[in-house]
C-alpha cells in the first residue's frame, strides 16, 4: 500500500468529523469519504472535501440498517482501522484474507480531533503500522504502538476509560456538593483547576456542568457503552473494579432520566435531583455580581472556556506582535511564534491586511471571544482583510498547531494618505489579487532576469513573499540612480508615490512581492 491513500471515516460525529477533516490536510491522502446516520453531516463533510479536491463519491445509504463492519468493506479494502474492538478485543466481524486490521483507539476530545492533536493507541503488525504512520500523524501528535497484536490498543483504551468515566462522575459529585454548601462554584472550579485534585476531565466537563450547555460533545450513552465494556473485560480477567461499576450505575441513572443523548456532563443532574440543588443556577448567581468586569475593551477581563481569566491587551502590547512600522497611515506588526505556542488575549481595533508567510502553509486554532475555538488553515501567500474598525473589534487568541513557526505581517490601515489613485494599477508582471474600500493588493512576480518598469502613483506597503537579489533603478538618464539588495521573505517597507522605477531580478530565484495600495 503506497500513497496517496483513499480513506473513509465511518461516523461523522464530534470525533469522527474532526478526524476526517484532519485527513483532508494530509498530503498522503488522495480522497476522503465519510459515512454517518446524519446525512447533513455527510453532505457538510463532502463540501469541505470538495473544496480541497479530496472528495470521493459519497454513499448516502440507510446506514441504520448496517450495524456490522462488513457492510462497509469489500475486496478493494486494504486496511481497516478499528477505533475500539468488542469486549473480547479480538474480533471484528469481518472475514477476509485480503484485509489487514489495525486496532487504533483514540483519545483527546472533539477539539483535538479537529486540530489533529489526538492521542492514538495503535496495535497490529509493525509493517502495516509503518505504512499508516502518515495517517496517524495527520490525526494525532501522540502516537503509541502497543505490543501484543491487534486488540491490545483497545485494552489500553478500555482501561483508560476507567479513569475518564470515574473522573466525570467525581467532578459532578464535587461540584454539586460545592453548590449545596453555598460556595461560589466558579471560584471552586478555579481553585481545583490549580490544585492537586484537578484532572483533564474536571477542567473540561466541570465547566460544561456549570453552564449546562445544550451542545453535545460526547454523549452520555457513549460513556455507558465504554464503562459496560470495562466491567465485562474486568469480569473476563477476574479483576474487581468497584469504582467503575459505581460510575456505570450513575450514568445508567442518567439514561433512566432521559439524558442518554445529552452531553455526558449532564450526569451532574442526578446529583441535582438527589441533593435538591441546581448547579447552573448557583453558577449564574455567583457570576452575576462580577459580570460587568468582562468586556471587549483593552484592560477588560476575558473569562476563558477553561475558567481562567485573562486581561485583554492592545495588539501592539502582545509580545508576539512586534511593531516594525508606525506612521500616520499605517502600523505594521510582524508576528512570529513557535509551534504549540498560544498568544495572550489581544484586541484588533483597526481594519487590517494580513499576509501569511509560512512556506508550507499554516494551521492554527483561533480562539475568538464569544465563539467556540475553531481550526483555521492559511496557505502560503494568502492575504486576508479584517474589518475590525468598520465592523467590530476582534478579541482573540491564536494557537499555532503547525510544526513550524507562525509568520504573518499584520498591517493596520489607519487613514487615507494625501495622494491616492482612483483606478487600479495596470502594469507588467503585476496582478491585482484583492480589492477593498480602503486598499488594493497587487502581486509582483519576476523570474530570474525579468524586469518591470512601473510608476506607483500612491502610497503603499511592500511585503516580500519570495526573496531574491533585486536591482532597482530610479529616474531616467542622465539622472538615473540604481542599487542592488538582497530581498528576504517578510521584508516590509512603507513607500511614497514613485515614478519610473525599474525593478529587475538579478538573482537565481523567483521574486514575488506584495504591493498594498492605500486608498
Amino acid at each position: 500500500m503506497t500513497p496517496p491513500f483513499n480513506a473513509s471515516i465511518i461516523g461523522l460525529g464530534a470525533m469522527g468529523s474532526g478526524m476526517a477533516r484532519s485527513l483532508l490536510r494530509c498530503p498522503s491522502i488522495g480522497t476522503v469519504s465519510g459515512f454517518d446516520l446524519n446525512t447533513s453531516a455527510v453532505e457538510a463533510f463532502y463540501r469541505d472535501a470538495e473544496e480541497v479536491g479530496k472528495a470521493h463519491a459519497v454513499r448516502f445509504g440507510n446506514i441504520a440498517e448496517h450495524t456490522r463492519l462488513e457492510h462497509f468493506v469489500d475486496d478493494s479494502t486494504d486496511v481497516v482501522i478499528i477505533a475500539l474492538l468488542n469486549e473480547s478485543h479480538r474480533t471484528t466481524g469481518v472475514s477476509s484474507e485480503k484485509i489487514r486490521f489495525v486496532d487504533a483507539p483514540i483519545s483527546g476530545g472533539a477539539a483535538r480531533a479537529s486540530s489533529g492533536e489526538l492521542t492514538i493507541m495503535a496495535s497490529g503488525h509493525n509493517e502495516t503500522l509503518d505504512e499508516l504512520q502518515p495517517i496517524f500523524q495527520a490525526m494525532g501528535t501522540k502516537i503509541y504502538r502497543i505490543s501484543g497484536g491487534v486488540g491490545m490498543g483497545s485494552t489500553v483504551k478500555v482501561i483508560h476509560q476507567i479513569l475518564a468515566g470515574v473522573h466525570v462522575v467525581v467532578a459532578a459529585e464535587a461540584i454539586a456538593m460545592a453548590s449545596k454548601a453555598g460556595l461560589d462554584v466558579h471560584q471552586f472550579y478555579d481553585i481545583v483547576s490549580g490544585a492537586a485534585g484537578n484532572s483533564w476531565m474536571f477542567g473540561d466537563r466541570g465547566k460544561r456542568m456549570m453552564e449546562q450547555t445544550k451542545e453535545v460533545k460526547s454523549a452520555l450513552d457513549i460513556m455507558v457503552k465504554d464503562l459496560d465494556i470495562v466491567c465485562k473485560e474486568a469480569k473476563r480477567l477476574g479483576m474487581p473494579v468497584p469504582l467503575s461499576a459505581l460510575a456505570l450505575q450513575q450514568f445508567m441513572g442518567g439514561v433512566g432520566m432521559g439524558l442518554g443523548r445529552e452531553d455526558d456532563s449532564s450526569v451532574v443532574k442526578i446529583y441535582e435531583v438527589l441533593g435538591g440543588v441546581s448547579v447552573s443556577d448557583s453558577a449564574a448567581a455567583a457570576a452575576a455580581p462580577s459580570s460587568s468586569e468582562e468586556g471587549d475593551d483593552v484592560g477588560d477581563d476575558w473569562i476563558l472556556p477553561n475558567g481562567n481569566k485573562e486581561t485583554i491587551l492592545e495588539v501592539g502590547d502582545e509580545k508576539r506582535h512586534n511593531i516594525v512600522i508606525s506612521n500616520d497611515y499605517t502600523r505594521v506588526l510582524k508576528v512570529k511564534f513557535p509551534p504549540k505556542d498560544t498568544t495572550l488575549a489581544h484586541r484588533h481595533a483597526e481594519d487590517s491586511l494580513y499576509f501569511f508567510l509560512v512556506p508550507d502553509g499554516l494551521n492554527v486554532i483561533n480562539h475568538v471571544k464569544g465563539s467556540e475555538p475553531k481550526c483555521d488553515c492559511m496557505e502560503f501567500g494568502e492575504v486576508r482583510y479584517g474589518t475590525h474598525k468598520s465592523d467590530k473589534p476582534l478579541v482573540h487568541k491564536i494557537t499555532n498547531t503547525s510544526e513550524v513557526d507562525m509568520f504573518c505581517i499584520d498591517a493596520e490601515i489607519l487613514k487615507s494618505p494625501p495622494v491616492t489613485n482612483p483606478l487600479p494599477l495596470v502594469a507588467e508582471h503585476h496582478t491585482l489579487i484583492k480589492t477593498r474600500d480602503r486598499c488594493r493588493v497587487y502581486k509582483l512576480s519576476l523570474k530570474p532576469g525579468e524586469s518591470a518598469t512601473v510608476s506607483y502613483p500612491f502610497f503603499y506597503l511592500s511585503v516580500v513573499l519570495r526573496g531574491s537579489k533585486i536591482k532597482i533603478c530610479l529616474g531616467k538618464d542622465p539622472h538615473r540612480i540604481s542599487w542592488e539588495k538582497d530581498m528576504m521573505i517578510g521584508d516590509e517597507e512603507w513607500c511614497v508615490p514613485t515614478l519610473d522605477v525599474t525593478i529587475q531580478n538579478v538573482g537565481n530565484e523567483i521574486f514575488e512581492q506584495f504591493i498594498a495600495e492605500w486608498r
